[in-house]
Order: structure tokens, then C-alpha cells, then sequence
């Protein structure tokens, strides 16, 4: 279980301290970190936040509750239902720079199969393609818009960003999950499918336990999850952007 990612026994430190540097120094490593026995007194938001800045979800939230929907389509890959979803990074199509960190951490586990948070090395993905394809990805920036549920929703955005972003920070790695981009093409469409051929091929599974948070570095790790059908399964999750300089480690 959980086999591949670093795990920090947050029982030996005391429990309600989260070891911050140790956390950073798993993400810097290999991009992720389980972190287990996290008393129930856990101040998840309070704690979390010590990585950077809380970044709030698209409808003002802090902190999302991830719950089937009973109205949610299930004939598509969607977050709100039981379907497995397909590998994607977070915030790829929102302005600016995707939140550095994601947050998972597990009110009710799903009984039975499925369920699980499924993680993939994007950097090792992007290194593993043709330089020239790199460059071009790197170069070609593409538009994007809010979803229909978005704008419905009254989100209104428009922005242009790389697939492939060097940062002075480190790389950022966009995949989307959907062809929701205005300019869609051939370079895109490629770069998808060879992103879901790397994902099945290397894809580490996680079945987030209750008391447990797992941790990953979203400019680097592509992720997604299995199918379920234990319609109880309750995660929360919270975005983190990149620390500043000034801020301790």
C-alpha cells in the first residue's frame, strides 16, 4: 500500500506540529509525501498554510470538500462523481501560476475497491520527450477559458500559458485533462496522449486513510483517481502556492 511515496509518522513528532522541513525536503526529492496518524485535533488549515501561501479554490473557498455528487453526470470524468478521472495537473487553465502544493486529506475512506489518488513524475514525463517537442511546448502559449460550469457559475477569465513553463523557481508542468483549451491543436493533442500513456505506465496509487494527508507538488506530479462506488468517500483538500523567499523552511 502507498508503496513508492515517502511517509512521515506525524505520531512521532507529537502530532500537532507538522514537520515542515521534512515535508519539503520528501516534495523536493521525488514531488509527493504521505503524512499518517494525524490526531483528530490536527489543525489541517493552520498547519498546511506553513508551506505557502493558501491559494482559495475557484469559488472562494479555502478548504473544498471532495464528495460524490447524486446529480453529477456519470457518463463523464468528472471530480463530482464516482468515475475514475483522468490524469491532469491542477489549475491549468486558471491566470497565473498554478498553486505549487495540493493537499488531500481523508474524512471517510471509500469502502471496498477504488478510490485511490493516483500520482505520476511529470518531470520525468517531460524528460522523456524529444527536445525539440519540449521547445516548441515551451514556446507555444495557448488560451484559455472557463469551463461552461464556470462561467455559469460567474467565474470570467481570460489567460495564455505554455504547457511547459520554466519559472525561475523551478519547471512548471501543465496537463490537461480536457480539450477545454480556445486553441486546441495537434501539439496539444500529442503531448495529452503521450502524458496518459506515461501516466498508465507509471502511475503510483495512494488510498488516502482517515487520519492520513497526502502531499504533492503540483508543478510536478500529474495526478488523478481510480473509480468507486462507496458514495461516502469524503477527501478535503486545500491549494498552497509557491513560498516566498523570505519565508522560512
Amino acid at each position: 500500500m502507498n508503496a513508492g511515496v515517502a511517509v512521515i509518522d506525524q505520531s512521532s513528532s507529537g502530532g500537532s506540529e507538522l514537520d515542515v522541513r521534512r515535508v519539503r525536503e520528501c516534495l523536493a526529492a521525488t514531488g509527493r509525501v504521505y503524512v499518517r496518524r494525524v490526531p483528530p485535533a490536527f489543525d489541517h488549515l493552520a498547519q498546511l498554510s506553513r508551506l505557502g501561501q493558501v491559494v482559495p479554490q475557484y469559488d472562494g473557498r479555502i478548504v473544498r470538500d471532495v464528495t460524490p455528487d447524486p446529480a453529477a453526470d456519470e457518463t463523464v470524468h468528472l471530480p463530482a462523481n464516482t468515475r475514475e478521472l483522468l490524469a491532469h495537473t491542477e489549475w491549468f487553465e486558471f491566470p497565473g501560476p498554478p498553486p505549487r502544493y495540493q493537499a488531500l486529506w481523508c474524512v471517510r475512506q471509500a469502502a471496498g475497491p477504488g478510490g485511490e489518488t493516483t500520482l505520476a513524475d511529470g518531470y520525468a514525463f517531460v524528460a522523456g520527450l524529444p527536445s525539440d517537442q519540449v521547445k516548441r511546448l515551451a514556446e507555444r502559449e495557448y488560451t484559455w477559458r472557463p469551463t461552461d460550469v464556470l462561467a455559469r457559475a460567474g467565474v470570467a477569465y481570460e489567460c495564455r500559458h505554455p504547457l511547459v513553463e520554466h519559472r525561475p523557481e523551478a519547471l512548471v508542468v501543465r496537463v490537461p485533462c480536457d480539450e477545454r483549451c480556445v486553441d486546441h491543436d495537434d501539439l496539444m493533442a500529442d503531448y495529452i496522449t503521450q502524458a496518459r500513456s506515461f501516466f498508465a505506465g507509471h502511475r503510483l496509487a495512494v488510498k488516502i486513510e482517515e487520519g492520513a494527508v497526502l502531499i504533492w507538488d503540483n508543478w510536478r506530479m500529474m495526478h488523478a483517481r481510480t473509480a468507486f462506488t462507496d458514495r461516502r468517500r469524503h477527501l478535503r483538500r486545500l491549494l498552497v502556492s509557491a513560498p516566498t523567499h523570505d519565508e522560512p523552511a
